[in-house]
């Protein structure tokens, strides 16, 4: 039988659009839900949701970058570029990253999410919905059914056409170490690290 693997992912929510009826913070709302839906692993045993995801507060925050407005993409809206509601969910998967990164790609086409302009250097696009995969870490031991307390994370560094980790936004944007910091202890990933980011 094969060895389960586990990993921890910390992820970034974002939505400055409305879409379907729902608000921007509402869209991350139900996007939690898909997440958590689509990401941890149905085998586990636990006692509650909170052992495995946790999710921080959503916080209102000023576009970072240049913008373009695509009157395709974004209808009536004019003027200043919409505030962004942003919020970190962190959860266990058993999911590989690339794995996961099409999981968060089906989730934005859920909600609306269009790329009908390709981002190019600091000029950035209005969306419903975008889903960043901040950090990732596998589990040292062997995965069971043991809690996320008695395991060991290693970070996993990626950087590749598709993904790369950890994210450079974590240097760059500084409501992305804010919400970092929202993370309890037993959710920050044991790292040394992670640790001077999140401290």
């Amino acid at each position: 039988m094969q060895e389960k693997v586990l990993y921890k992912m910390i992820l970034l929510l974002g939505s400055n659009l409305p879409y379907g009826g729902l608000s921007p913070q509402q869209i991350i709302e139900e996007a939690d839900k898909e997440i958590i839906a689509a990401l941890l692993p149905d085998y586990m045993e636990i006692d509650s949701l909170e052992q495995i995801a946790f999710t921080t507060e959503i916080i209102q925050t000023e576009p970072c970058g240049i913008f373009k407005e695509d009157v395709d993409f974004v209808g009536n809206i004019s003027g200043p570029t919409p505030p962004f509601f942003n919020q970190i969910l962190c959860c266990i998967t058993d999911k590989a990253p690339l794995a996961a990164l099409e999981e968060t790609f089906r989730i934005e086409n859920l909600f609306g999410r269009k790329r009908t302009y390709k981002e190019k250097g600091k000029v950035y696009q209005s969306r419903t919905l975008d889903i960043d995969i901040l950090e990732v870490y596998r589990a040292d031991n062997k995965a069971d059914n043991r809690a996320d307390k008695d395991l060991h994370w290693i970070e996993i560094k990626e950087d590749s056409k598709k993904l790369t980790l950890p994210h450079p936004q974590i240097k760059t944007r500084p409501f992305v170490k804010e919400l970092l910091a929202m993370l309890p202890r037993d959710q920050r990933p044991a790292s040394k690290r992670a640790g001077q980011i999140l401290d």
